[in-house]
Parts: C-alpha cells; structure tokens; sequence
C-alpha cells in the first residue's frame, strides 16, 4: 500500500479534528487532497519555511505522488547546500520510493537514506503496537522534520492516531519550551534524555502536563531515568531504539519498565528481529531502507544477507532486553584497548554538579588517542577529575577535562563528539 493511501486511510475517523493548530487545517482538509499519484515518481526537494509549513508541504507532496526529501537550514547552509545540489538533477526514482533522508553528517558527507512506502507503513504499524495513545490529544514537535524519527514517529504517527499537532518554532529555550508545553496543554512530547533533563531542571518542581513521553537519540542512564519519573511521575515513558537506516523505530523499553530496566532499550517491536554479531547489533524487518541513495557499495556493506549492520554495540541480558554499548565509531582505542565513551559519561552524570558531558578521543602521539571530556556544570574541572579517579578504573580516567557553557549538539540534540 501507498503511504498516502495508507494516512488517508487512517486518519478518515478524524475528519472534523483540527490536525494542524498553527493553520487550523483539520483531517478532512487534508482527505480532500484526494491521491493524485501517478505516471513517473521524480525526487521533490521539500523546504518549507516553518516547520508547519513544511509538513504540509510533505504531505502535499506524498499527495501527488512524489517522493520527499526533507531539508532544512538546521543542518547548515553547507550540509543543506550539499543535498540540494546531489538530488537537484534526479530523474525518475522506483515507484515505491516514499522518502530519501539524509542524515546530519557530522562526521562526514551526508547519506542519502532511500525509504519506501512499505517501509514507513510498517513502522507506523509496529509504533502503533506498543506505544499507547488512547485519550491523547495533541503533540508538539520541536525538532526538525529533516530527521526519521521526527518525521515518522512524531508527524505521521501523530497524524494517524488524529492528535492536534503543535510546532515549537523558537529555538531551544528550555524555560520557553516547557511555558509552551504548559500553554497549549500538549499530551505528547518526545526528546532526547538530555532535552528532558534540560525541561525538568528549568521548571524546578513545578508539572508538566505531558502525559506520553518517547525519549530518543542517546543511552539513557539509570539514573536518568529516575530523575524523570520522579519529577513528571504523571507521565508515561518509553525508551525507544531506532535509526535512519530502519525507518526508524526498531525497539521500545515500556512505561512499566522504564525505571526497572533503565538503560536497556527494551525489545523488538512488530514483527522486528534483533541479534548479536562478534559484538554488533543486527537488525531484520520490513522496515529495513532500500539502500543508500546513489551508493551502491555502502548499500552492500550496510546490508548483508538482509541483515542491518547498525554500527551499534549491543548485549542482551539474562531477560533477553537489548542494551546499546556505544557506536563502533565512538570507540576509543588507547594503548590497545577498546574504551566505549559511554562507560566514563555514565559516571561522569552522577558527579553532583555536573549536568551533562561528551567524551571523545584526540589522536596521541604514543598512545593512540587520549580521552577527552567536556561538561557542562557547577563545579571546576578539578574536582570532577578527582570524582573520576576515585570511582573508574585507571585506564578509564579522562586525559582532559573541559567545562563549556554549552556541549555541542546536532540539529536533533544529540551531542557531538569533539
């Protein structure tokens, strides 16, 4: 099935809601659009200027039979520049194609992530299988379009369970954001840990009235997790897994679990298997991308036997509950040995005054690379330094310890290692 024969389908019950609040446009506006697809699928490049603007612009898009790529300036003018220039001579692209996602590049050129109808479709089906909505009415997306887990977790997912989808248009702000969230009394928010961290220190103490919560993006530490649930105990969270190349949602840790199992990323959803390779997380479902756009050698490598290679190390415990160890590109290699950046940050988070860090290695003369790491906190470089050495093993203790005002972060909000 087409994936706008699919939404149209879906969101039929909700004709008189209202979907967009900005424009007040509602459900059977957007039925009225009818599905004019047909003849040759061609690449449509979507710009947009806010971010309502260009989700109507996607969907008029998928509409006339299109394929979509989403870019916006949130990548930079340079990563944004790229992409329009790569698709901008495109001709006819196979009749299943939905949508080409280029991913954010920040340790390289962008790749274009090539994703079919039934792709998207599937995971909106399996999303819908664990991640209760019922009674929910509206959802504020505050991140750009141009990312997998936006567009089909957050919009379309929004769209076929007939919420009142509201956009932040600010940039982040965290006292601004959670004043947006109280004001328009928005049921679902989802965000990275660090972007719920930031929410909760910057209402100290006072509610929000989020009551569905999907976090993303980066581990989630055990002690993440009861900060959250202690301080929005009203809420319900899910911990989610996924990533550009699978549509995205691949696994989801539930609500009851959340605190439990804290740290895990749950189980497979839908119809999603999961396993184990010399350390490296696989992935198999019909959600898997159609390859990379115009690469077929990285295609190849990505995808063996129809298995994903996500790229992320992983265990499983005795429960069988996946947990992401850190990404193979992360990996820091001193004197020989493997150290995952992840392992210093969890311990580094439970420093009283440190409120978020990176670590990331420099390359070193004769050990291979040093272990760097940057903070944002309350207390001098110093003294998390001596926190370090008392609780990590000597070959884990940071070489260099930094503090910022601000950690570096992509246009999603995961952080940059550097």
């Amino acid at each position: 099935m087409k994936l706008w024969e699919y939404l149209r389908e879906k969101i039929k019950p909700y004709s008189e809601r209202v979907a967009f609040a900005d424009s007040g446009i509602t459900y059977g506006e957007l039925l009225s659009w009818g599905n004019n697809a047909g003849g040759e699928k061609r690449l449509q490049v979507c710009k947009g200027g806010t971010r309502e603007e260009q989700a109507l612009a996607i969907l008029k898009c998928l509409a006339g039979g299109a394929a979509v790529v989403p870019v916006s300036l949130d990548y930079g003018l340079k990563q944004y520049n790229y992409i329009c220039e790569t698709v901008k001579d495109a001709g006819q692209v196979s009749d299943d194609t939905a949508f080409v996602m280029f991913t954010s590049g920040t340790t390289g050129t962008p790749k274009g992530v090539v994703l079919t109808d039934k792709n998207i479709v599937a995971n909106l089906e399996y999303i819908a299988s664990y991640f209760r909505l019922e009674g929910m009415k509206s959802i504020c997306i505050a991140r750009p379009l141009v990312h997998i887990a936006v567009l089909t977790g957050e919009l379309l997912y929004g769209l076929v369970s007939g919420l009142t989808i509201y956009f932040y248009e600010e940039s982040f702000m965290p006292a601004r954001l959670a004043n947006f969230l109280s004001e328009k009394e928005i049921d679902v928010f989802c965000a990275t840990p660090t972007l719920y961290a930031a929410l909760v220190r910057s209402v100290k103490g006072k509610p929000l009235p989020v009551k569905t919560a999907a976090v993303s993006g980066e581990r989630l530490t055990e002690a993440a997790a009861r900060q959250l649930s202690e301080a929005l105990p009203q809420t319900a969270f899910y911990n989610v897994y996924g990533l550009t190349e699978h549509s995205p949602r691949a696994s989801a840790l539930l609500p009851e679990e959340f605190v439990k199992k804290a740290g895990s990323v749950g189980k497979p959803i839908g119809a999603v298997k999961m396993k184990i390779e010399k350390g490296e997380l696989l992935l198999k479902s019909p959600c898997v991308m159609k390859g990379y756009y115009l690469d077929e050698a990285r295609t190849k490598e990505k995808i063996r036997r129809r298995w994903l290679y996500t790229g992320d190390m992983a265990h499983t415990d005795e429960e069988g509950y996946y947990y992401i160890d850190g990404r193979k590109d992360d990996m820091i290699i001193r004197a020989g040995v493997n150290i995952f950046p992840q392992e210093i940050e969890i311990e580094a988070k439970k420093c009283a005054g440190v409120h978020d860090c990176v670590v990331y290695g420099e390359r070193e003369e004769h050990m291979g690379e040093m272990i760097c790491l940057k903070y944002e906190g309350s207390i001098p470089p110093e003294w998390l330094w001596t926190y370090l050495v008392r609780n990590l093993p000597p070959y884990l203790v940071p070489n260099r310890i930094k503090k910022v005002e601000k950690l570096e972060t992509t246009a999603s909000g995961k952080k940059i290692r550097r």
